[in-house]
């Protein structure tokens, strides 16, 4: 799983082992001490609870990334690395990973299987680009590499109130409090974040086998054209792609997306049935005859599609297919 585990303290028991957890960058804080006469206290702050100095035999605090761990069979406090020690030497791990991962990068290149786009300008334009977009966000990370800062503040309308056609992913964006502090930066946080992802079958969370190593890797989410080009033809006894385009012609007008919704869910059903574990969702057919669904409508109808979870718990027990997109434009791939 993913190095980023966010600001968390986690207390946790199943009546034999009692014990907490930090996350890596330990920004929750975590304060334990053991009595002589038996008894062990962690709470979130020193003195949650009053206990005379004589009766203390230690006391620490919770480091981050580390756990601690009451073991009541063995009647004693379980040190952070002999519990890592015993997790990571249960099962093959290291073997499992190294026979069932590949990496995007290692795969060959492959020739774009897809026509000419429209021109890019077309394409922002279609997809709702603004020019605050482009000047005040893109401009300055595209030339320079700055942060995408445009401003401390929020005043656009709400989605749902405005007067232009927001997409669709403003109706489901989250307001939040503006402070000052930059933005994470998953390079000079690499020790405790990650952008690297994976697609295929995703298993049950709470088993352990080899096939949960299947994954294909990638280095981060965002994908040029060459990579997804690799994703779409992926050659490997592990993992099959599909493609489904979710546009739908102009000439039908509104009422074309309920069609168009049913026959893209109608497609991921057939493809799961024939074994594929990698969807690509794809607008790049987009233009003056064809009309793009919104990603969002279209990765959210396929992942809620009935037939298509019925399919994947029959063929594939408590697996999940993972979708991924195939933006039109460069700059939104």
């Amino acid at each position: 799983m993913e190095p980023w585990d966010g600001p968390a303290a986690v207390a946790f028991t199943d009546g034999r082992v009692i014990g907490a957890t930090l996350d890596r960058n330990g920004l929750r804080p975590g304060r334990w001490l053991e009595t002589k006469d038996g008894w062990v206290v962690l709470g979130s702050e020193t003195g949650v609870l009053d206990e005379p100095p004589e009766n203390v035999l230690r006391k620490g605090r919770l480091q981050p990334g580390n756990i601690f761990l009451v073991d009541l069979d063995r009647g004693r406090i379980v040190e952070d690395g002999e519990v890592k020690r015993e997790v990571a030497g249960g099962k093959p791990y290291g073997e499992w990973f190294e026979q069932g991962i590949v990496h995007l990068a290692d795969l060959p290149e492959r020739e774009p299987a897809h026509g000419q786009a429209e021109p890019l300008h077309n394409l922002q334009f279609a997809f709702g680009y603004t020019q605050e977009d482009m000047k005040v966000l893109l401009a300055p990370t595209a030339a320079r590499g700055e942060e995408p800062i445009g401003s401390m503040g929020n005043d656009l309308a709400l989605a749902v109130l405005s007067d232009g056609h927001p997409p669709l992913f403003s109706y489901f964006k989250q307001l939040f409090a503006q402070v000052t502090n930059p933005p994470i930066d998953s390079i000079r946080e690499a020790i405790v974040m990650s952008v690297s992802t994976g697609v295929g079958s995703e298993r049950n969370l709470l088993d352990e086998t080899r096939e949960h190593c299947r994954q294909l890797s990638m280095e981060t989410p965002i994908l040029r054209s060459a990579e997804l080009e690799k994703l779409r033809q992926v050659d490997s006894t592990a993992f099959a792609a599909r493609t489904i385009d979710i546009t739908w012609p102009v000439a039908e007008g509104p009422d074309g997306m309920d069609a168009a919704l049913a026959r893209i869910c109608d497609e991921a059903d057939a493809a799961l049935a024939d074994g594929v574990n990698v969807l690509i969702l794809s607008d790049r057919a987009a233009g003056p005859e064809r009309a793009p669904m919104p990603a969002l409508l279209a990765v959210g109808g396929v992942h809620h599609h009935p037939r298509a979870r019925g399919h994947a718990a029959a063929d594939r027990p408590r697996d999940r297919v993972s979708v991924s997109r195939a933006r039109c434009t460069t700059s939104r791939r």
